[in-house]
């Protein structure tokens, strides 16, 4: 079966890939840090809230269990992007810049949730988690890595 993506192109699917179809390496490094910039967004969205405004899902488990998933998943989407954006470079490097990246995000929104009303901010227990995150989410691209790998190299 043949698929249509991009300009006219028709494609061949690819069996057991993440998506059922070719995307060019260029594409989904693109849309991977569209992904991380939203992901960002979001965060910075929820910092700025206030306790009652704060959707009640924000409750349901530990505060630095919401942390570590959700920063967890930017050290992802950064390991990723960076991983897919040079391939030849060290796979090392690329896992400690998506946790630095990641961890100086966490840093610079919790000194931003010293401005939101009824938000402290500033609180290492949640930076703390932050980078935990940040570092499982990295280190997650290594077994994932491989899905994506699939995808030509070609833009």
């Amino acid at each position: 079966m043949l698929l249509i993506f991009g300009h006219g192109r028709m494609l061949d699917p690819l069996p057991g890939s993440v998506f059922p179809w070719r995307m060019p390496r260029l594409a989904l490094s693109l849309a991977l840090w569209a992904a991380l910039a939203c992901w960002a967004g979001g965060i910075l969205w929820l910092s700025s809230m206030t306790p009652k405004e704060l959707p009640e899902a924000a409750f349901l488990f530990s505060d630095k269990f919401n942390h570590f998933v959700a920063f967890a998943v930017g050290g992802w989407l950064a390991g990723s992007a960076l991983r897919l954006s040079g391939p030849h470079s060290p796979v090392a490097g690329k896992i400690i810049i998506a946790i630095v990246l990641v961890a100086a995000f966490g840093a610079f929104d919790e000194a931003l949730q010293k401005f939101t009303p009824g938000r402290t901010g500033g609180d290492l227990y949640d930076w703390i988690a932050d980078v935990l995150g940040a570092i499982a989410g990295a280190l997650l691209t290594l077994p994932t890595h491989a899905r994506l790998e699939r995808f030509p190299t070609r833009p």
